[in-house]
């Protein structure tokens, strides 16, 4: 959005009078934007960007916060777009009323004579939105506003999908191959066999698990060709799916000859509510990508799925997190898929490879770890050429970035409710709707910008929030008290080709210092010149933490960095676990 387009909105927006504007923040309907507007001015008065007596500026504020999904936004683009016709001028108004009539079709509610401005005939006009239709860039036009918040982001259907170019993936290094042929020779064995995959923190563990199933299924063609990857987070679920899309895609470059992918494969998505009624197998390589929580709930409420699962086509199964495996719910989903005896945790003869993935694999004397190694069967993919100290030995070779690390200490953190603690443990980690609340706290948010502030302009920071909502309050804080245009927000709900080129002014060092993400911009994301990375999302899960703060690691050999800042929000107060740099480090080099 340019100032032109920008003068334009607030310019119609500024019709609307305040107490309407009070109101409808203060609704339930507005009550979510509200709640980041509250978050915004809040982050910029405690970091001294805001002085405490200013006014809020409500058209402005949402104008920021929601940009180009200023009338398509599911909560407030009725509202505006209802209060944009009750403002307009009478005869443009009669125009819109007209065409209503002549575009809307048999989806349009009817628009009655007896219908007013001020009354059902706007609610019943504003009710009625497509975006990137005639009707959405006509309204735009006889309002006066820009095109933009009318075009279509994203293209709805199938056969018009957005491509944008993807670059092969670089070749796997020596003790990246030294795992890859560890793991393709178990693919190959057959049944029976379990193993750990391990890895240090920014090597590519889930790039070396994913392109070795993805060149196992692309060069054996048997009738074992499916594969079921199993995440403990929708974070982890998308980047995994993300990372089986661009290794199958594109190979990745090879010394040797490359590996083709000569038929399609199917990613399934296993997580998120599916129904499992809706999911369907078939006979192409297929790679299902599952939520623990999911499939547990399928175990207890729907075992129908499970004894219609293709498991004698099972070529391998992939558990990530896999040093927290040790529950009773895991275990139940193991023994539904046929991959663990029901009373022991021991894998089965005749059942298909099962890989863990885990930065922390049995280091430590206790019975879970005990159980750890039974169940794995003491077998450790890790390369030898790295010897005991391997983070120390990639960073002489510059293939990993020098870190500094630092901690910013954060009290008065807000605690878990019961409920929320009784979730965490069951699921050793943080539950999703406190992280949201954590993202909304406003001392919180007022420390992560006064640091990000004092970063040198030439630096690039990503940033991992906590929610969408966290990353959009911190790129419109950031963009108010710095430079506009500064930041940027890219989540799983971002356009392709948007994203693309949020990352590519990111590369390209054009204006833009920091991008504001919720998991999106680890596995397979390529932005080399990484100088910082700043977590504020808090996890006891050591995988997601290497995933994040990995985007940074690059070393001058990966065409990155020789040092990276690392920046761990860490508050106050959480359970004991909650990863950080020099944790995760101390795990691997001691």
């Amino acid at each position: 959005m340019d100032a032109e387009e920008r003068a334009q909105i607030e310019q119609v927006l500024s019709r609307i009078s305040r107490e309407d504007w009070d109101g409808f923040l203060a609704s339930d309907e507005g009550s979510r934007v509200g709640e980041r507007l509250d978050a915004v001015r809040a982050a910029l008065r405690g970091s001294g960007n805001l002085s405490p007596g200013a006014p809020s500026r409500p058209i402005a504020e949402v104008v920021d916060l929601l940009g180009h999904r200023l009338l398509s936004d599911g909560a407030t683009g009725p509202w505006l777009r209802e209060k944009v016709l009750q403002n307009l001028p009478t005869t443009k108004y009669k125009k819109l009323e007209v065409l209503y009539r002549e575009v809307g079709g048999r989806r349009a509610a009817p628009l009655h004579g007896n219908m007013t401005q001020q009354g059902a005939g706007s609610r019943v006009m504003a009710a009625y939105w497509h975006q990137g239709s005639t009707w959405a860039r006509r309204f735009c036009q006889i309002a006066g506003l820009p095109e933009l918040l009318a075009k279509c982001r994203s293209n709805p259907l199938p056969d018009d999908e957005e491509v944008v170019p993807v670059e092969p993936l670089p070749p796997l290094h020596d003790f990246q191959i030294e795992v890859y042929a560890a793991m393709r020779k178990m693919l190959l064995g057959g049944t029976g066999e379990t193993a750990m995959l391990s890895l240090p923190t920014g090597a590519g563990k889930t790039r070396v698990a994913v392109e070795a199933i993805c060149d196992h299924l692309a060069e054996e063609r048997q009738r074992r060709n499916v594969v079921i990857w199993i995440a403990q987070s929708d974070e982890l679920q998308r980047q995994a799916w993300e990372c089986f899309r661009q290794v199958w895609q594109v190979p990745p470059q090879r010394a040797g000859e490359i590996i083709r992918r000569t038929l399609p494969l199917s990613i399934v998505r296993l997580w998120g509510g599916r129904d499992p009624d809706s999911i369907e197998i078939g006979d192409e390589p297929t790679v299902l990508v599952a939520g623990i929580d999911q499939l547990a709930s399928w175990v207890d409420n729907r075992p129908d799925f499970f004894e219609s699962f293709p498991t004698r086509r099972l070529a391998c199964a992939v558990v990530d997190e896999a040093h927290s495996l040790i529950t009773h719910t895991q275990r139940e989903v193991l023994v539904a898929l046929g991959l663990c005896a029901k009373r022991e945790w021991r894998a089965l003869q005749g059942a298909a490879p099962v890989i863990g993935l885990s930065a922390t694999p049995w280091r430590s004397d206790d019975e879970e770890s005990a159980t750890l190694q039974r169940y794995f069967q003491k077998q450790l993919l890790r390369p030898d050429s790295l010897g005991q100290k391997p983070i120390q030995a990639l960073q002489r070779r510059g293939i990993l970035a020098q870190v500094n690390a630092e901690r910013l200490r954060v009290e008065g953190t807000r605690a878990m409710t019961d409920a929320q603690l009784r979730r965490f443990e069951q699921f050793r980690d943080l539950p999703g709707d406190y992280v949201e609340q954590l993202g909304l706290e406003h001392d919180r948010n007022a420390r992560i910008l006064k640091r990000l502030g004092r970063l040198p302009k030439r630096r690039r920071s990503l940033v991992f929030a906590c929610s969408i909502a966290h990353a959009e309050v911190l790129a419109v804080a950031l963009n108010r008290a710095l430079d506009d245009g500064c930041a940027a927000v890219v989540t799983g709900q971002t356009p392709r080709a948007e994203r693309a080129a949020a990352i590519e002014r990111f590369r390209d060092g054009d204006g833009l210092r920091f991008l504001c993400n919720v998991g999106v911009l680890t596995t397979g994301f390529d932005a080399p010149r990484v100088d910082v990375v700043c977590i504020t999302r808090p996890t006891t899960s050591a995988l997601r933490y290497e995933q994040m703060v990995g985007r940074g690691l690059r070393g001058p050999e990966n065409g990155g960095t020789a040092e990276c800042l690392v920046v761990d929000v860490q508050d106050d107060g959480l359970p004991e676990g909650i990863q950080s740099y020099s944790r995760v480090a101390h795990l691997w080099d001691g």
